[in-house]
């Protein structure tokens, strides 16, 4: 995706951290939990003006993995406002996703 207006020099580089942060709020459309806090994010990086994110499905067959992509990417074009960065959001459909990737807190809430 093209940025939409010229960096903003008064904004501060974004890392891993803010964009994760600003993830955390991006709901997985059939758990309802945080794609964050579910483990999906596997990458996060910024790049020569390009901002790539690297997601893991929680199944081969994830039959929302667009809509997925979509609400992360509308996240990050919001966090990009004024910074002049490009996005690219992937699915990485060779990795697989297990419950040991889910944060400390949904492991003890979904029991495991």
């Amino acid at each position: 995706m093209p940025p939409n207006e010229p960096p903003d020099a008064d904004l501060p580089p974004l890392d891993a951290a803010a964009v994760r942060a600003a993830l955390r709020d991006v709901r997985d459309p059939e758990i309802g939990e945080s794609v964050v806090d579910l483990g999906l994010v596997a990458s996060v990086s910024v790049d020569t003006g390009v901002l790539r994110v690297t997601l893991i499905p929680t199944s081969a067959t994830c039959p929302l993995a667009d809509v997925l992509l979509e609400d992360v990417e509308t996240a990050l074009r919001r966090l990009c406002v004024g910074r002049g960065l490009d996005i690219a959001v992937v699915m990485d459909w060779q990795q697989t996703w297990d419950p040991e990737r889910l944060s400390p807190a949904l492991k003890a809430r979904f029991g495991w």
